[in-house]
């Protein structure tokens, strides 16, 4: 399991924190959230803080954990008889039933009087359907003075009886001007305004691709993406290479490249993109086909991204796409 013990606070979050703190002094915290907003806005660590803001037994003013009582120690070791964190056993595996029991039984969940029990379950998509009817029993018939809090970057993935039993909390996209002022803090070379184009928004996510090899990953995927439009190459072969890379990153960068390509049909400017320094490779595609195979390449896409973390074969996925992508210019022909 991986310990996060970081506490601190993004400038983008501190509004969200507010009316979470507000909420807890008032006694009015529901006993089930839902965190959701797009990758790399902080929402685990977010998580983390409220959670140990629960716990500790000296809270400052702005309902910040001191970091410094009994409460805070037990949780940045990882050994607070009263905060549990669960996830997969490995990264990209799925939350099995077992692991929900194991921490929501009722008797499990029982605490001291107005002492809160506070489970994280992250991220909260990746339950099978077991675990989350295991869950779901639980949120029916809510334990006084638990707060279970589950954290999503895909809140369409969980079932929609989940979802409607806990109250979301939804991290917003920051405005770009605040997004800039504190990546430009956080990279110490490149375009920042490139780093966020390419993380859609999210500041987390954009540092996490300031990186020289990144950019000449995704130059090269580009390129190969282009190859296989126009027959230069094997789309198979490049679905074997894409399949050794991370698969969330590879079918998001696919994501941007055709959102970027209807945007250009639509004659979008270059500063409405997320691949402002491919434009001309994106142009070049997009003037070969027609909005309804765009369309129907980015449903696949979005259909390979709800279904991550399922066991589906990972190089079929690519493979199925790239074939299809490969076909594109024969599909538009004939329409």
């Amino acid at each position: 399991m991986t310990l996060t013990t970081d506490t601190s606070l993004y400038p983008w979050q501190q509004a969200i924190w507010q009316r979470l703190h507000a909420a807890h002094k008032a006694g009015r915290l529901p006993h089930a959230l839902l965190f959701t907003g797009a990758e790399g806005l902080g929402k685990s660590q977010f998580a983390t803080a409220f959670a140990q803001s629960l716990l500790c037994e000296a809270l400052s003013d702005t309902g910040q954990p001191c970091g410094k009582c009994r409460g805070c120690h037990l949780c940045q070791v990882g050994n607070h008889p009263d905060y549990k964190r669960i996830e997969p056993e490995e990264a990209g595996k799925a939350i099995k039933i077992d692991t929900i029991r194991a921490y929501v039984d009722k008797g499990v969940l029982t605490t001291q009087a107005e002492s809160y029990k506070v489970v994280v379950i992250e991220p909260a998509d990746a339950m099978n359907n077991a675990a989350a009817n295991s869950l779901l029993k639980t949120l029916e018939e809510p334990v006084p003075w638990t707060i279970i809090i589950l954290v999503s970057s895909f809140p369409g993935r969980l079932p929609a009886t989940i979802r409607s039993r806990c109250q979301r909390v939804t991290f917003p996209v920051p405005p770009r001007k605040e997004a800039i002022e504190w990546l430009t803090t956080q990279i110490e070379q490149g375009d920042p305004n490139l780093y966020l184009a390419m993380g859609s928004g999210a500041p987390l996510l954009a540092k996490s691709l300031a990186a020289p090899e990144l950019l000449q990953e995704r130059m090269k995927m580009v390129d190969e993406f282009q190859a296989a439009l126009n027959g230069k190459q094997d789309p198979v072969a490049i679905a074997e290479r894409w399949d050794k890379l991370e698969l969330p990153r590879v079918l998001n960068w696919m994501n941007t490249w055709l959102i970027d390509m209807l945007r250009l049909k639509f004659k979008k400017q270059p500063a409405s993109l997320y691949n402002p320094d491919h434009i001309q490779s994106l142009q070049a595609m997009a003037q070969v086909l027609d909005f309804k195979v765009l369309y129907n390449m980015l449903d696949r896409v979005y259909e390979a991204n709800r279904t991550l973390g399922s066991q589906l074969n990972s190089l079929m996925t690519l493979e199925s796409i790239l074939l299809a992508w490969a076909n594109s210019k024969k599909t538009t022909m004939r329409v």
